[in-house]
């Protein structure tokens, strides 16, 4: 039936989710995802997944635009819950309620990619702050920007709560000390609180953030741009647990809290020595460049996994384009990865859109010209050391990341052991293993084992053990065999295995495999997170028994390489035997000095040395060998394939999978021919590249020195260009107060480039490129104008975009201008408040606000600010505005309730009179539109 069909999609769907997973917010499938996977009409679907919620099998999420589902009986399973049937919920994290017993034994800091690696000894640290005996102890949390000093020190206080530390209703209180940093009265009133009268402005007493934090912790971020004062007020805090508000002279204030400092910053040249000496513990986040490559790779997958969520589609990465971004170290860290990778999908994006002769995919592939020069600068100083280092931990060709990380594994396939019985025995292990490898061997043949069975966590363990058992037990194992055991593994993590162990067996083994075990273990649950149970080093135990058969062989596959010239091959054959710490490719030199019958006499005589029943794989540079494959065949009687090429990473990669993958040649020969279209689309997308950089196209952005308006131009531009699609086109932002220099510059950068117009307030008088003033910008058709001239005429049919961009460079223009009217206060720290005042009007009145309406609004409500903040004069209440508020009084109620914000950040009462005013510029703008009730 479709019902049972569709609730077998759900339930593959739910059937991997742990707890975890369930904590970390599942959203459930869609009716759309649903209908896509069994190519169903969507309205069928509804209907059907309507009768399973009515009959309680499936739970209804409602939180987002469109309902969602999961399976009732698989969330039940996992959280140990009873439900109701018809359970309707916004997200499941609603139904998770208090799980304590669950709770008990997770680990926040488990969620941290390194946790049990680079981040291990911080982690220690942490734990040992948080769970000292005297209580808590502050912390100090070094590192540069971008490596997740904010999320390390949420983790803390998670920790502290599951430890009893800090109760259920306690607090983590974020405080930036760089948003105040230029005003340090404000700062410390932020941080202490103030009384009235305290500062000019202080109209009323102020609790501060440490009466907030109270019973919690107050994570301090940037605290190096705390001023020497308010240190020494922090350490007086530390010591006596006791704090004075601002402006207060006698009365103290008692708090507990727990101190969480962060800086990007040496604390010796930033810090007073007296108030580094109060925080015992300081603990060292360490950057993106000292992670691991697997951690880096971990890391990536993650940050495209979001990207995958976010536009919902897979995402394919190339291992050229995973070894790029392993060896890329972003001084941003891991916040400019995330852009970096970010821009990379973009690009690939458009190159998808752009094939208009390719087949179309539903999937998104990132190859390593997706990414900026930046990206690939790490590439030019790659060794040796850290080439092998890669190729351990890069297995796969071809890295897919899907919108929802499910893995989909049917459970007969993957179980190895049926639930053992009392009186299973060394040798029925081994047994079962053996019949098992030979299952997933079969599957195994010529790759054809699907994708959601063999997913990139199984191949991840499979290369770790075919690694670990090649280097530390001298045994080759093939891929089969170390399947099995990645799913045997995987099968433990999900608790599908009843574990079992006799200790009379034990003694069946010598000391050196049990140690083997033991090792393999420890080793697996420290790479992969993966706890095994003690009572499975039996069943370990015999597993690795089976394997000690195994010696490193012969895999089969005799390989050549045949060039000429005197050493051309041997050269090749030694990079890439070294690379891999093998003597496994042979090379075949031919000096230009010898014939071709002396060639094929000295070939076929190196052919027959090889083990029998070997098949040979040559590759050839150029000349007649490449068409002497038949020949060959029958004068040597061994299975001879010649492939025409001596690409080294080609040969690189066959070699790799024949020694330590166990492929067969037929597998390798895909792979080859896979990886050769491959190179052969980067060849041409590189010259294709290169011819259009000659004629590469740019826009100039122009405005006087100190203005800030060519900057803002080339921001708001080049963020609407990237939302259209648009990466070719160069936006350079030019500023100066000589209209000599404007032009000289423009002659520099404009060489070999199409320059299609210049946008500012200043015309530099070029009249062979465009200009386009910001007057047309903002009151006619500059940006009608301005994609005529690109070429993109579609976005001018999209109001709301040019509308934006539009109100975008208002609003700038406007806050620009407000800083010669103001004389204390800076326009960028304004710009948040009066944006949120201006968005929650218009949200409140369903209306957008005109362009010259914002500007009023901005340029008013700034110097309103500033005149009630340093008490200069406040406008007078009268009967005409007592009138007006009657009369408007739900646009009234509306501007005072959207004024809060800005009367609590800067602590200023703004009277009735006040309002009117700030009413009465948006009553002119709603004359216009007769139609909004206000």
């Amino acid at each position: 039936m479709r019902k049972d069909s569709i609730m077998q999609v759900i339930n593959a769907y739910c059937q991997t989710h742990t707890l975890t997973d369930l904590k970390q917010g599942v959203q459930g499938i869609s009716v759309y995802e649903i209908a896509e996977k069994l190519h169903l009409l969507r309205n069928n679907v509804n209907v059907d997944v309507n009768k399973l919620f009515q009959e309680g099998k499936v739970i209804k999420i409602c939180g987002n635009k469109m309902y969602r589902f999961y399976s009732q009986e698989h969330f039940m399973r996992v959280t140990h819950k009873t439900l109701s049937a018809q359970t309707t919920c916004s997200n499941l994290n609603e139904l998770l309620g208090d799980l304590h017993e669950v709770r008990d034994y997770e680990d926040p800091f488990t969620a941290l990619i390194g946790y049990n690696a680079s981040l291990k000894n911080a982690i220690l640290s942490a734990k040992a702050g948080i769970l000292y005996p005297g209580g808590a102890l502050h912390t100090m949390l070094l590192g540069e920007s971008g490596v997740g000093k904010s999320l390390f020190a949420e983790k803390i206080f998670t920790f502290g709560k599951k430890e009893g530390i800090f109760t259920a209703d306690s607090q983590f209180v974020v405080f930036n000390c760089a948003d105040y940093a230029n005003n340090a009265e404000l700062l410390l009133s932020q941080l202490f609180g103030s009384v009235k009268g305290a500062y000019t402005g202080a109209d009323a007493t102020k609790e501060g953030l440490l009466k907030r934090a109270d019973g919690g912790m107050l994570f301090l971020d940037e605290v190096h741009r705390l001023p020497p004062e308010g240190q020494e007020m922090l350490f007086y805090f530390i010591d006596k647990k006791k704090y004075r508000m601002l402006g207060e002279a006698n009365s103290e204030h008692e708090a507990k809290v727990t101190l969480v400092l962060a800086t990007t910053e040496d604390p010796d040249n930033h810090l007073l020595t007296t108030f580094l000496r109060r925080i015992p513990m300081v603990i060292k986040i360490p950057s993106l460049k000292e992670k691991s490559f697997n951690e880096r790779k971990q890391m990536i997958l993650y940050l495209f996994s979001l990207e995958a969520s976010a536009i919902g589609c897979p995402i394919v990465i190339d291992k050229d384009t995973m070894a790029t971004l392993l060896l890329y170290q972003p001084k941003g860290n891991i916040g400019q990865l995330k852009n970096d990778i970010k821009l990379a999908i973009a690009r690939s994006y458009l190159e998808m859109r752009d094939q208009q002769n390719k087949e179309i995919t539903n999937e998104i592939r990132i190859h390593n010209y997706a990414l900026s020069y930046q990206v690939k600068d790490g590439m030019s100083d790659l060794d040796i050391e850290q080439r092998r280092e890669i190729e351990k931990v890069l297995v796969q060709d071809t890295y897919i990341v899907e919108p929802y990380d499910v893995i989909m594994v049917e459970e007969d396939d993957t179980a190895l052991f049926a639930p053992p019985q009392l009186d299973v025995t060394k040798s029925d292990i081994q047994t079962s293993f053996e019949e098992y490898v030979e299952k997933i061997a079969r599957s195994l043949e010529h790759d054809q084992l699907p994708s959601f069975i063999i997913d990139t966590e199984i191949r991840e363990i499979m290369a770790f053990i075919h690694e670990w058992v090649l280097h530390n037990m001298n045994v080759l194992i093939g891929r089969s065999q170390s399947a099995a055991l990645a799913f045997y593994l995987k099968n433990i993590r999900e608790n599908r295995l009843d574990a079992f162990s006799h200790e009379e067996d034990l003694k069946d083994y010598d000391v050196a495999t049990m140690e083997d075990a033991r090792s393999l273990i420890r080793a697996i649950e420290q790479h992969f997170h993966l706890r095994i149970p003690a009572q499975e080093l039996h069943t370990l135990a015999c597993i690795l028994n089976t394997f000690t058969t195994n010696t490193l062989q012969s895999c089969g596959i005799s390989m050549f390489v045949v060039a000429h010239g005197t050493s051309l091959a041997s050269n090749i054959a030694d990079v890439v035997n070294e690379l891999l710490s093998i003597h496994y490719l042979i090379p075949m030199d031919m000096p230009l000095t010898k014939n071709v019958n002396q060639i094929m006499d000295e070939l076929i005589l190196k052919i027959k040395q090889e083990p029998k029943g070997n098949e040979i794989l040559l590759f050839v540079d150029m000349g007649s060998l490449t068409s002497l494959e038949e020949t060959l065949r029958q004068k040597t009687s061994y299975h001879v394939v010649v492939i025409p090429t001596i690409n080294t990473l080609l040969l690189l990669d066959a070699a790799r999978k024949a020694v330590f993958m166990q492929y067969t040649l037929s597998n390798i020969l895909q792979d080859v021919m896979r990886m050769n279209q491959k190179l052969d689309a980067t060849l041409e997308h590189h010259i294709h590249n290169h011819i259009a950089q000659s004629s590469e196209k740019i826009i100039y952005t122009i405005c006087y020195s100190g203005d800030g308006t060519a900057h803002y131009l080339e921001k708001y531009l080049k963020d609407l260009l990237e939302q259209e699609g648009i990466f070719s086109i160069d936006i350079l932002a030019l500023s100066n107060d000589s209209l000599i220099k404007i032009r000289s510059m423009i002659e520099e950068t404009s060489k070999n480039k199409e320059v299609l117009c210049m946008i500012g307030n200043v015309d530099p008088g070029l009249h062979e490129y465009p200009f386009i003033s910001m007057e047309d910008i903002l009151m006619s058709d500059g940006v009608q104008r301005l994609f005529e001239i690109i070429g993109d005429i579609d976005v001018l049919h999209k109001s709301d975009v040019v509308k934006s961009f539009e109100r975008d460079v208002f609003v700038d223009v406007a806050f620009e201008s407000i800083d010669k009217y103001l004389m204390y206060l800076n326009s960028k720290k304004l710009y948040p408040l009066l944006m949120k005042f201006i968005e929650g009007v218009e949200k409140e009145l369903q209306k957008t606000l005109n362009n010259r309406t914002l500007t009023r609004l901005i340029v008013h409500m700034s110097c309103m600010i500033e005149r009630l903040l340093f008490d200069e004069y406040h406008f007078e209440q009268n009967e005409e505005t007592m009138v007006q508020v009657k009369e408007h009084s739900k646009l009234y109620t509306i501007v005072t309730e959207q004024l809060e914000a800005i009367r609590s950040s800067f602590h200023i009462t703004i009277n009735q009179e006040e309002c009117y005013y700030l009413m009465q510029i948006i009553l002119d703008d709603t004359d216009e539109n007769a139609h909004v009730s206000i």
